[in-house]
């Protein structure tokens, strides 16, 4: 980030359910650098929550947020901030045939997101080959706009977001990236495949009415104010939840 950015950036750190050191080794990453920003989330909000909730603390111009555990490049990012030149939001992919797999998931893994890919693709008409990477970039108007429309926050937060981005006229593209499964994530098959079923069915009623901009939730963790507008000493923020 400094390379590209030098000063003009900052890294919000959206903790929300962590039940292991990661809020003590994000402040002490936040007291050793001014650029790292923590916010903790106590009530349960899941991870569209967190991510939708760094839109609201970030600063920049522009946004881009990856999952924790580092399974997105750095320089992956980079490349997605760069492509807002050209649309609204830039969305990762790993399964475009530039796309760079350096450890792959389980093939149970694999198969299900490939169903949900191709169900995503029938229900919806989804163009994109990959809308669950947790690896995506968005202008600072984009993310504002979507922080009033996003309602589903769980597994299907990140088709949700593109619903609705597409439903308000964004401009999205899709790109390859450099991704690495990462283990120790864990997944009930049964809840998730019915929860998933259950916003599938939400989400497809949804699209047969007008889009309502929901009232804004309140900004969680200890800073007491909205941030979101683009401030000209850091043009770009990264979120990492």
């Amino acid at each position: 980030m400094r390379e590209q950015f030098g000063e003009n950036f900052e890294i919000v750190v959206v903790a929300n359910g962590c039940a292991d050191g990661t809020v003590a080794v994000a402040k002490e990453a936040a007291m050793e650098d001014p650029w790292v920003r923590v916010v903790e989330v106590e009530e349960a909000v899941g991870k569209g929550g967190a991510v939708l909730e760094g839109f609201r603390r970030a600063r920049g111009a522009a946004v881009a947020f990856a999952d924790a555990d580092g399974a997105t490049s750095p320089e992956s990012l980079i490349m997605l901030l760069g492509a807002l030149e050209r649309s609204d939001i830039a969305i990762g992919s790993r399964r475009l045939k530039s796309s760079t797999i350096t450890l792959a998931q389980a093939p149970s893994r694999r198969l299900l997101g490939f169903v949900f890919a191709r169900t995503a693709r029938f229900l919806f008409g989804m163009p994109f080959k990959d809308t669950q990477c947790g690896a995506k970039a968005l202008r600072a108007e984009a993310a504002r706009r979507l922080c009033g429309v996003v309602s589903e926050t769980r597994w299907t937060f990140d088709l949700d977001l593109l619903l609705c981005a597409r439903r308000l006229g964004l401009a999205i593209s899709e790109h390859p990236v450099t991704w690495a499964d990462r283990g120790g994530s864990r997944l009930r098959y049964a809840s998730t495949t019915w929860e998933v079923l259950q916003a599938f069915w939400t989400m497809k009623h949804r699209q047969q009415v007008p889009l309502e901009v929901l009232p804004e939730p309140p900004v969680f963790g200890e800073e007491g104010e909205r941030t979101l507008e683009a401030d000209e000493r850091t043009p770009v923020a990264r979120e990492v939840a």
